[in-house]
C-alpha cells in the first residue's frame, strides 16, 4: 500500500468515535474456518480481494485499489472512489484483539488520539449488524493529518468526512471505512456503500 494512504488509514483509525455503547456486544468465540491466504479473483465487472485476516470485499473492477503485502500493516486494502484524488476511497484494516474484548471496547480503544484533533464532530452513531455480528457504524467530520505523497516527511492537515463500521469476530477487531474531502462525500457515498455492503467475514 501506498504510504500516504497507510498513514490516512492509520490517522483516521485514531479518529473513530466519541461514544460507543458496549451492552450486549460481546467478541464471538465460537470456532470458525482458517481464513484462506490473500488473494484477489475477477467475476466480469467485479473484483473480489479476499484476505487472509478473515474477510472478503468486492468493488467494481474499474476502480483502482492497492492492497497490503505486510504481515504487519493493520490495513489490507484501499480502493480509490475518485480517479483524480488519492484521498476519496475505501479502505478495511484489521487488529488482533485480547481474548473477550467486545465491540465497544475495540471501537473505543480507536479513539484514543481523538482529542488531538479539536475540530472533531461526530455527526452520527449507529447499531448495525456485518455478516451476522453486531457492528457500529459511525459518522464524523475532522481536521486530519494525511500525507499526500511518499516522500514527504511531514503531513498536511485537511478536513475529512468519514464513515467508519466496526465488527469483533473471533478475537480480530475490523474497521471497514469510507473517507472524502466533503464536497466529495456525498458524490461517492452509494458506490462506498455498496463496497462496504460487500464485506463478508470468513
Amino acid at each position: 500500500m501506498d504510504n500516504r494512504n497507510l498513514i490516512t488509514a492509520l490517522a483516521i483509525a485514531a479518529l473513530i468515535t466519541l461514544a460507543v455503547t458496549a451492552a450486549g456486544c460481546t467478541t464471538n468465540t465460537s470456532p470458525s474456518p482458517t481464513p484462506i491466504p490473500e488473494s484477489t479473483t475477477t467475476n466480469g465487472n467485479n473484483t473480489t480481494f479476499s484476505s487472509g485476516t478473515g474477510y472478503n470485499i468486492t468493488y467494481p473492477t474499474a476502480l483502482k485499489a492497492d492492497t497490503s503485502t505486510d504481515p504487519s500493516s493493520t490495513v489490507q486494502i484501499y480502493v480509490y472512489l475518485n480517479p483524480s484524488s488519492v484521498v476519496d476511497g475505501v479502505n478495511v484494516g484489521s487488529n488482533s484483539l485480547s481474548a473477550g474484548q467486545t465491540l465497544g471496547s475495540y471501537a473505543a480503544s480507536q479513539m484514543v488520539n481523538v482529542t488531538k484533533y479539536p475540530s472533531f464532530q461526530q455527526i452520527s452513531n449507529n447499531t448495525t449488524t456485518v455478516s451476522g455480528q453486531p457492528a457500529q457504524t459511525t459518522v464524523f467530520q475532522g481536521v486530519i493529518p494525511v500525507q499526500l505523497n511518499t516522500t514527504a516527511a511531514t503531513s498536511s492537515n485537511m478536513t475529512l468526512k468519514v464513515m467508519e463500521t466496526f465488527v469483533v469476530n473471533n478475537n480480530t477487531g475490523y474497521v471497514i471505512a469510507y473517507k472524502a474531502v466533503p464536497s466529495d462525500y456525498n458524490t461517492y457515498l452509494a458506490q462506498a456503500q455498496r463496497i462496504m455492503n460487500s464485506f463478508v467475514l470468513t
